[in-house]
Order: structure tokens, then sequence, then C-alpha cells
């Protein structure tokens, strides 16, 4: 990441003033002298070390990318409520919180299919239809995104975690032009599917390129986090009992009839 100094103290003195923290108790707990922040802001060569901007950022409680690679200040109302949910949904999943169920390009591309009604099972994929409105001839099934349209190709894995009454997808896409020329162009999209109502696109990083980087992270993070192995709830109780000593069936042997 290329360091941008006048956004890493901009943001620093912004969240200061939103959090009500005193710049000279934030620089006594970032280790650095009283006045380094106005200092450091104006000397044009000064370059604050890895320990102060890590220490920043934890204090501060935000990314070291956020800190260093978006001007928070500049930020909507709305862009910083997606921050802070796309954040909680990245922290929750490094901390192991979150089921994320993966599907791969190559079976949404491939070998997803319909029922027996012809229906997709799928929230986000539907049946093609031509520019009138109708079904196509040949009935493909198609993800209409909002980055490209019907030209919509699976680029990587997709991942899924259920919230309440929904679900939130992370679709990883390009184009089918980007494929056939070869091109090296994508859009990380993240949408909302309600159990009983219609999809909601939330962000993506070609359409809100703001917090592009913080859509990128998320999705990194459940890449690593989906290629570590899971355990389900009802079975590690069974593990938890077994470690404290507690093997024994449910039943009592000396209440049986027999």
């Amino acid at each position: 990441m290329e360091f941008k100094k006048d956004t890493l103290f901009g943001n620093i003195i912004f969240l200061l003033k939103e959090q009500g923290k005193r710049i000279g108790e934030f620089e006594a707990d970032t280790g650095v002298s009283p006045g380094y922040i106005s200092r450091a802001s104006k000397e044009g060569n000064a370059k604050p070390g890895i320990d102060f901007i890590m220490k920043a950022a934890e204090i501060l409680n935000v990314s070291l990318d956020t800190l260093l690679g978006t001007d928070i200040s500049e930020l909507t109302p709305t862009e910083k409520y997606l921050v802070s949910f796309l954040k909680k949904l990245e922290n929750d999943t490094n901390n192991d919180k979150l089921d994320w169920q993966v599907e791969t390009a190559d079976y949404l591309n491939h070998e997803l299919d319909t029922d027996m009604d012809g229906d997709c099972c799928h929230p986000l994929f539907e049946l093609e239809r031509d520019k009138s409105g109708y079904l196509t001839e040949v009935r493909n099934l198609i993800f209409s995104s909002r980055s490209y349209g019907n030209s919509t190709h699976i680029a990587g894995k997709c991942f899924n975690h259920k919230l309440k009454d929904s679900s939130i997808y992370i679709m990883y896409i390009t184009t089918n032009d980007a494929i056939s020329k070869k091109q090296d162009e994508h859009s990380i999209e993240i949408w909302i599917c309600k159990n009983r109502g219609a999809n909601r696109f939330l962000c993506s990083t070609k359409e809100t390129p703001v917090i592009s980087g913080i859509i990128e992270n998320l999705y990194s993070a459940i890449s690593e986090d989906t290629r570590h192995p899971k355990i389900p709830k009802d079975i590690k109780a069974i593990i938890d009992s077994f470690m404290k000593g507690d093997d024994s069936n449910s039943y009592d042997i000396d209440a049986l009839p027999f």
C-alpha cells in the first residue's frame, strides 16, 4: 500500500475528535512525545514508524488498511455505516464466529440447475431473458450483477452466511468480455438476500470504490477462514463433553427394564 501521510494524520485527528479523545493522551498511549502529531503532520520528510501506526489503529479501533488508505472524513454517513458493518463481518470472521458457506465458480457457471418447475434455487440467479423481457429459447441461468449486468461471469469462490431472516452473499465476478479478451478485470459485490423478499445490492469494489479496500479485505479474510476445518456446534458439544471426561451414554443402564 502506498503510504499517504496526510491521510494517516487526517484520519487520526478526525477519529480522535469523533471519539472524544484528547491528542495528548493519545500521544502518550502510542509512546510518542507531546506535540508529535502536530510536528509530524507538518514536516515534509516525517514518516511515522510501524509501531506507532499499529498502536494508533488499535486505540482508534480501526484497521490498518482503513487508517492508511481511506480518507474517513470524506465518507458519507451511509459509507461509514457500511464500513462499520463490513469491519464487524471481518473481525467476526477472523475470530471464527461466522459460518461461511462456499460456492465454487465452476458450480455457479456450469453446474447450477433449475428445479422441476424451472425455477433456480439460488437467490441471485434467474433464467435469461431477451431485451423484450421474454425467456430465451436456450434457458441459461445468469446472475445479473450491478457491475456488469447480464454479461457477468463468476471469477472466483463466492461465499454466503445466514443472517436474521436473510443471507449475505459475497460474489467475486468479472465480465464475459474480460474472459474472452483475457483481461484482468474483476469486481466483488455484496448482496443481502431476504428469505421472503427481493434481493438487495449492498456495495461493491466497482460501484463503491471509496471503500473498495475494505471489501477486498473482507473477501480475503473469508477466503482464508474457509481454508480451515469447521466443527458444527452439535459435534463440538460431543467433543467438549469427552474432553471434560464425560463420555458416558445419556441413558441410565440401571433404569432399563431388562
